[in-house]
């Protein structure tokens, strides 16, 4: 059993040394802009390969983590592709929910969901950015995915930013360490000081419902994977504390 095992360990280590070798040649010639080498499946001789992971098995974990390495760096770049492509959509669509000056040069964008846990945790931090920076955009894109309440959660918000609370709302939905239900949202809104019938109107309003729509086809088009993902002006940022936020802000200015 144990010998089976090594042996597709040792195969699939074989086949990954092969793709990375296949992948270095690519790289050099996308950074390089060089003729691509000729691959020629003799230039790697398996049984050396092989004999060389028997004497050094630690061969097989680095061209893994290598291997893996590659690959966040290969999603990473088409990410950023897919985020230029998008950047007037992502900073400037009239429906989404916004703070700061319209046309800020620096402009943050959150996709987030009123029922994640990570969301919660970076919602401080967001209102503290939002406190300090009066220069810069900061764009709300709530998805609806984690949770069957988080659909009713983003009409709310949505609903709210109708009548200038998103913030508010968005706040104290975060902050709360109840459950959210329809029910505890609504006292929620009520709590912000929202006008109820014309926030229960918006709420189930056609205008709403299509901005949910949007933005899920637009977290489906940016292959937004998880939440909260913060888009510092086209570009992913990969922190969610908010020295780390306000440094990459600082970058910028």
């Amino acid at each position: 059993m144990k010998n089976s095992l090594y042996i597709s360990v040792l195969a699939l280590a074989v086949s990954v040394a092969t793709a990375l070798y296949v992948c270095f040649g690519c790289c050099d010639h996308y950074n390089q802009s060089k003729p691509m080498p000729k691959i020629v499946p003799a230039a790697l001789d398996k049984a050396e390969l092989r004999t060389a992971l028997e004497n050094d098995p630690e061969m097989i974990i680095n061209a893994l983590q290598r291997y893996e390495q590659i690959q966040r760096e290969a999603q990473l770049q088409e990410a950023s592709r897919l985020f230029k492509e998008n950047i007037e959509e992502l900073n400037n669509n009239a429906n989404s929910p916004f703070v700061g000056p319209k046309d800020a040069k620096i402009v943050l964008v959150e996709f987030f969901d009123f029922s994640c846990g990570y969301c919660k945790r970076l919602a401080p931090a967001v209102e503290e950015i939002v406190k300090k920076n009066k220069d810069i955009k900061v764009v709300f894109k709530p998805v609806t995915f984690v949770s069957p309440i988080s659909r009713y959660a983003a009409q709310a918000a949505l609903a709210a930013d109708q009548q200038g609370k998103f913030i508010e709302l968005y706040t104290v939905m975060l902050s709360s360490d109840s459950k959210l239900t329809e029910e505890t949202i609504n006292a929620m809104a009520e709590k912000a000081g929202l006008d109820m019938k014309k926030f229960k109107e918006a709420v189930a309003s056609d205008k709403v419902q299509n901005t949910i729509t949007e933005i899920a086809k637009l977290s489906e088009k940016l292959q937004i994977r998880g939440v909260p993902t913060l888009i510092l002006n086209g570009t992913q940022i990969q922190v969610i504390d908010e020295q780390g936020i306000q440094a990459e802000i600082d970058r910028l200015k």
